[in-house]
């Protein structure tokens, strides 16, 4: 159970086309590349095999009971006795959004450090009381979220949610635990500086996101890492933590009413306060930019194409335009550019596209690899693929497939107590209206898209006008390749 929910806090919360199905994101394109080397020889894999029938039968859910306390906490009552388990996740809905720009990352600093030092308790005494009944207890932020979870035995409940609360709302952020984290995360992001994927990443975030929050890695950076001090984490806290501004899932063998008063007792107190405002939504720039790291001892180039595109949630398009993406690039092995890019041409590893998973305005990306002097025709074929979705439109056999998968595999959302909460807290977190109703209408939803609507979403969404390139590569062998696609600017990457 520990391992599903934090699989789906990873897909919920941390950005990057994160948290959604059937996209492949910058993760899993770095794995790809270091396991990968001799790709072009590889065998093409086959694609997802449809069933016959698609079942779009509502997924069954356990009575969940809602309540609100009086400071507006929100909260979310799952039931479940399969297991003498109880799982707590508090979910404040801002995240890394709500960063200044001048602070970036100070967000994600200030929430993983809610668990190392309290008014009650020092990070050792947090540490071993979890441990002593052998639970977990976290936290962290993404772009969307910031979130404190818990998982106890049903006999130590009180402990979890005693520990729950004491974090949430009383941390100290003691200096030598902020120099202790400031050090580790600056290992982490200097790391990070020899990894082409990650650096095509965020050059690509800077380049399409340009004044915004976004365009900042969730971590920060060297310089803004380096700045925090403690003011900077009380400040930020106060501003994010407030129970009108936050909703608990609690999971498992539970009795509600009991749980309740529980949770009043532990909550009630907590004064509300003014939700904050985001910044502005970015706006997509002027496409036919190319950003070219220069990495003159590399043997293949790392890509990242795309475009301002919506918010996660995309209105009424949202359904049709996860089917049309799937069957797009989204789509894995089905996916065309899968289909043509890997195994027709045998041009890369991995290529896979998706709308990151943003409450304001996100980047529609399309991440790959491949070797230095197959650079341009990557990003030729890449351009080709979406004229042809625009002009062609897409395959009655290819709706099927894609149907098939995105519909079959939803229940599995749903396998655990708290993964039901976390879908819960994700429907609110991206405005999809009533969480049940969503849920229960989510497969029909997906099945009554029809060709049409697809074809639609291609025209719409798809434009390589838009497009803007970024690549971490061999300029000297690369520039020529790509210079048909637009304006080239080149930085050395010592310089970043």
């Amino acid at each position: 159970m520990r391992t599903a929910i934090t699989l789906l806090l990873a897909a919920v919360l941390f950005a990057g086309c994160a948290s959604q199905k059937g996209m492949m994101g910058d993760k899993m394109m770095k794995g790809a590349v270091k396991n990968t080397k001799k790709m072009m020889d590889s065998d093409p894999v086959p694609a997802f095999t449809p069933k016959s029938k698609i079942d779009t039968s509502p997924v069954k859910l356990p009575e969940i009971t809602e309540k609100t306390l009086a400071n507006g906490l929100r909260v979310y009552y799952v039931p479940q006795d399969e297991l003498p388990v109880v799982s707590f996740r508090l979910l404040v809905l801002s995240g890394g959004l709500y960063n200044p720009m001048d602070k970036p990352g100070i967000t994600q600093f200030t929430t993983d450090l809610l668990t190392k030092g309290t008014e009650n308790r020092s990070a050792t005494e947090i540490a071993d009381e979890i441990d002593f009944i052998g639970g977990s207890l976290n936290s962290g932020a993404g772009w969307n979220g910031s979130y404190v979870q818990s998982q106890v035995l049903k006999r130590d409940f009180e402990a979890g949610l005693d520990l729950l609360q004491d974090v949430t709302l009383h941390p100290t952020f003691p200096e030598e635990e902020i120099e202790r984290a400031r050090k580790q995360l600056l290992s982490g992001i200097m790391s990070n500086k020899d990894d082409p994927g990650t650096i095509a990443s965020q050059e690509f975030s800077k380049f399409v996101y340009g004044d915004h929050p976004y365009a900042f890695p969730g971590e920060g950076t060297m310089e803004s890492v380096q700045a925090f001090t403690r003011d900077d984490l009380v400040e930020q806290y106060n501003k994010l933590f407030l129970p009108n501004n936050t909703v608990l899932a609690i999971a498992g063998d539970i009795d509600v009413d009991q749980m309740h008063k529980k949770v009043e007792s532990a909550f009630g107190a907590w004064k509300k306060g003014t939700v904050p405002t985001p910044v502005k939504d970015s706006e997509r720039g002027p496409g036919g930019q190319i950003l070219i790291v220069d990495k003159p001892d590399a043997v293949q180039s790392e890509i990242r194409l795309g475009y301002i595109l919506g918010p996660y949630n995309l209105g009424e398009d949202v359904y049709a335009f996860r089917v049309m993406n799937y069957m797009f690039g989204g789509g894995g092995f089905s996916s065309r550019l899968m289909l043509k890019i890997r195994n027709e041409l045998g041009l890369t590893y991995g290529i896979g596209s998706g709308l990151s998973s943003k409450q304001q305005a996100g980047a529609y990306t399309i991440s790959s690899f491949t070797k230095t002097e197959s650079t341009g025709q990557m990003v030729e074929e890449i351009f080709n693929e979406m004229r042809k979705a625009i002009a062609e439109g897409f395959t009655a056999d290819e709706l099927k497939d894609a149907q098939s998968f995105l519909v079959g595999q939803y229940p599995n959302n749903f396998e655990t107590p708290s993964s039901i909460a976390t879908q819960y807290q994700s429907a609110l977190l991206f405005d999809f209206g009533d969480p049940a109703e969503h849920i229960a209408e989510y497969r029909r939803n997906i099945a009554a898209v029809t060709l049409d609507d697809v074809n639609r979403m291609a025209k719409k969404y798809l434009n390589p006008d838009w497009i803007r390139i970024a690549i971490v590569g061999n300029a000297s062998e690369v520039e020529e390749q790509v210079k048909e696609f637009g304006a080239i600017e080149k930085v050395k990457l010592e310089d970043l």
